[in-house]
């Protein structure tokens, strides 16, 4: 049989396994097979483009920017400021000309001084991280390129994101000139990572442990010793009041920017989603292949309603250990922001009858009150397929009734549960 016959034809087996599995793995399957169809947001905000049903205007200073971040609903409060040369503009991102970046739960916009575009990571439903640019000249009407190779060099690695098409943040210690010397701890930064190992590269302004705001004097070529450098750079931030800054000013010209803070808290916040979506996705891909596998006669099909493979059952557990903070670091000193993000991102909250969110902030041994993730109601999150939706609630539930140890208080415990049973049907529905 020729390849493209024996693929169409595992296609359409895989089409009619869908129908046992749930009716929300099939759009899963069509897309990932169509690379060129995409429902993130940003696909959307184009199709209304050019529809003439929204514009964006132009900025004669900052372009699109201003408009771009209005349309997509992301607050000027989530700015946080890059300044080590980790982004597909190397050339322009310095310690005196830091990248900003903005999001919110399912958007990551990132600025550059005197850049000629915008680029844009955004999360699709069913394919994971998306990436675009933005020309920053004015035009009739603005448009978003989509570009592929070129970011998921970086953003589909196996170390960064775990394979899948993702989002990642680092903490580095940069030498003078913002080039990345080594990097603080091992990995992409995590909810698992020690708070003062993070942000290293980026510019923070609040008060608690950091590795922000420092650099080191030398160049990279200079340094012959990472891991004895990497020791001492730790030591500087550490013994340093860097970590308490409520002002960039002096620093870098922070006229040029929307406002001149790189809050803490978004930090924090960003450190967490990128890991989550990241998970999300891994277990996409995997009830993907669970589908797949089910559909050739590879797995057993009698229990539809847990995972069918080593792959699912791993990325589920990974997903639901992350979505409620199993074994995060804890807080060392209470954390402060300097803007409106943690009012903001607050006020976006689905809220129980007794008025508890997930998305409210506890900043002082934790980062939030009731440690579950806001992420729970993306819609990346209810796209995943029905039997893998739920086998990740399964596994909530195991945690959640004290039937696996975990470092989450029975208070906590019972608080998600009550909040996860009032706000998400289906996780009621699991007794």
């Amino acid at each position: 049989m020729p390849m493209f016959l024996a693929c169409a034809a595992i296609v359409a087996l895989a089409s009619r396994a869908t129908d046992a599995f749930s009716e929300q793995a099939a759009p899963a399957v069509s897309a990932r097979a169509d690379t060129g169809v995409t429902r993130d947001p940003i696909a959307r905000l184009q199709a209304r483009l050019d529809a003439g049903a929204v514009t964006l205007a132009h900025d004669s200073v900052l372009g699109y920017l201003p408009a771009l971040l209005k349309a997509l609903d992301i607050p000027v409060s989530s700015q946080v400021l890059v300044f080590s040369r980790t982004s597909l503009q190397t050339d322009r991102i310095a310690p005196w000309s830091p990248r900003a970046l903005y999001f919110n739960d399912d958007v990551y916009v990132g600025y550059v001084l005197e850049s000629p575009f915008l680029e844009i990571g955004s999360v699709d439903p069913a394919k994971g991280g998306v990436f675009y640019t933005l020309p920053q000249e004015p035009r009739p009407r603005a448009a978003f390129q989509r570009e592929t190779t070129t970011c998921l060099m970086c953003h589909s690695s196996r170390s960064a994101t775990g394979g899948v098409p993702g989002f990642m943040v680092l903490s580095t210690a940069a030498d003078r000139h913002g080039y990345p010397i080594t990097g603080v701890h091992e990995g992409s930064t995590s909810d698992v990572t020690p708070v003062a190992q993070r942000f290293g590269g980026y510019y923070v302004t609040g008060t608690g442990p950091h590795a922000g705001n420092v650099y080191a004097p030398l160049l990279g070529h200079e340094v012959h010793d990472k891991p004895a450098f990497r020791a001492r750079f730790r030591l500087q931030f550490e013994r340093a009041d860097s970590n308490a800054r409520t002002s960039l000013a002096g620093l870098f010209d922070t006229t040029a920017y929307l406002h001149g803070q790189s809050d803490v808290v978004a930090l924090m916040v960003l450190t967490h989603q990128t890991v989550v979506h990241n998970l999300i996705m891994a277990v996409h891909e995997a009830a993907r292949e669970a589908i797949m596998e089910a559909a050739i006669g590879a797995v057993r099909t009698d229990s539809l309603q847990a995972p069918v493979t080593p792959r699912l059952r791993g990325a589920v557990d990974n997903l639901a250990r992350a979505l409620l903070f199993v074994k995060e670091a804890r807080l060392t000193a209470p954390l402060r922001g300097t803007t409106r993000f943690a009012q903001d991102f607050a006020q976006r909250g689905v809220r129980d009858r007794a008025g508890r969110s997930l998305r409210d902030f506890d900043l002082e041994q934790r980062l939030f009150k009731h440690p579950a993730s806001f992420l729970i109601y993306s819609e990346a999150f209810d796209a995943l397929p029905r039997m893998a939706r739920r086998a990740v609630y399964a596994r909530l539930a195991d945690i959640l009734e004290g039937r696996e140890p975990s470092d989450l208080s029975a208070t906590e415990r019972q608080a998600v549960t009550e909040i996860l049973r009032e706000t998400k049907p289906e996780f009621a529905t699991l007794r």
